[in-house]
């Protein structure tokens, strides 16, 4: 049989998409959240929210790391528990065309904006400081726009035409690291020694948190005993809460602030990539002890919002830079700044969340669905060849 989601996971990669939006218009219309300087600021508190626990409301580097840890442990979850290496087989010749043809989809919708002088950022900075390149200056050939949607997105860490693709090549490498370990040492005893190694090699890189994200989806399952299952209750609110802390470490230095205590590497471990990281295991972690934290996140709205988030997380970056950009422009003079923000933001929701829908509908479950019916293994129980068919066809970004 069809082995079904664990919703609310779903529902927190939502939370984590709809994040990376937020934090992308603050980007280009308060830059001072992220670079808490006076010559780009616009009121008091934008410099120094930047600097507390407040910053996770847009802090789309900590959703970033959320988004790695889950992978990990949604893309190792299936084999931990049917113990077969044709579901990773499966999975892994599967998992580029999964990733690369709604990025791909992604970059129409920029070539669309470029193509039709739809792109308003640069007019717009002028107003709001923003210091973020533009990423439209130049129109591309067809030919180009192949090369980088299926080619450099996702093997040199490319991210032209839509700044998000740039979690692509780590997306897909990270995602490969799983399923080699899987298929190596997946069924070792010594698999343990290799994910310390693992931690260690990859203390301050995003792929850290494939490495985390599969240790605990391991620990969960371990000879059919979950070994992170912990009492609800105290323990899983006070790991969330320290996970949320050290997710929230700021964009900027945090001297004199509540995280001054935290050693930071100027070059080396630890490093924000760590804490963050670090933070969105112990997040996941709570969450999967948490009851009310699942029945949160698998709630309707979180559940379709979860639907939605790799197709959120693809198209607002197009939207922004045009609609979003061209009603601040109109609306500047008429409304005072801030509400001119707000009203921005308010009414390019809608439309983010059309175009995600429509993405979602026309392009990212046709994907799936088409992935799910690609065989690589004979039959045999019915439930482990549910299980290869369906493999690595989930949104797990």
């Amino acid at each position: 049989m069809n082995e079904p989601k664990i919703t609310y996971l779903d529902g927190l990669r939502g939370a984590a998409a709809l994040v990376v939006v937020f934090a992308h218009f603050l980007q280009v219309f308060l830059p001072s959240m992220f670079e808490a300087r006076p010559q780009v600021s616009h009121f008091a508190f934008d410099q120094w929210i930047p600097r507390t626990p407040l910053n996770l409301l847009f802090n789309g580097n900590f959703a970033v790391c959320l988004f790695f840890v889950l992978s990990g442990f949604v893309l190792s979850r299936r084999f931990f528990r049917y113990r077969k290496r044709s579901i990773v087989t499966a999975a892994l010749l599967k998992r580029y065309f999964r990733l690369a043809v709604p990025a791909f989809c992604s970059l129409l919708l920029a070539f669309a904006v470029m193509k039709l002088d739809w792109n308003f950022y640069e007019e717009a900075r002028a107003y709001t400081r923003a210091t973020m390149p533009d990423p439209y200056t130049t129109v591309p050939s067809f030919a180009a726009l192949l090369e980088q949607g299926f080619v450099r997105t996702f093997f040199e860490y490319g991210m032209a035409y839509n700044p998000v693709l740039w979690t692509m090549t780590y997306e897909l490498f990270g995602s490969f690291l799983v399923y080699v370990l899987l298929l190596a040492f997946g069924m070792s005893r010594f698999r343990f020694i290799l994910y310390a190694a693992g931690v260690w090699l990859f203390r301050d890189s995003y792929y850290l948190g494939f490495v985390l994200g599969m240790l605990l989806s391991d620990l969960s399952a371990v000879s059919g005993r979950n070994l992170i299952a912990l009492r609800p209750g105290a323990v899983p609110a006070v790991l969330a809460l320290l996970g949320l802390f050290l997710g929230s470490v700021p964009y900027v230095g945090w001297q004199g602030t509540v995280y001054a205590w935290l050693p930071l590497g100027p070059d080396g471990f630890p490093g924000v990539v760590a804490y963050r990281t670090a933070g969105a295991a112990l997040v996941l972690l709570a969450l999967l002890n948490s009851p009310s934290g699942q029945k949160l996140f698998a709630g309707r709205p979180m559940a379709y919002l979860g639907k939605l988030s790799f197709s959120l997380y693809l198209v607002h970056f197009a939207v922004l830079c045009s609609f979003s950009c061209l009603l601040f422009l109109r609306l500047d003079g008429w409304l005072p700044y801030g509400l001119n923000i707000l009203v921005t933001t308010l009414v390019s929701l809608p439309l983010i969340f059309a175009l995600a829908h429509l993405m979602n509908r026309l392009i990212d479950e046709p994907v799936v669905s088409l992935l799910s019916r690609v065989r690589f293994a004979a039959r045999s129980r019915r439930n482990t060849d549910a299980a290869v068919r369906h493999a690595g066809t989930e949104a797990d970004l």
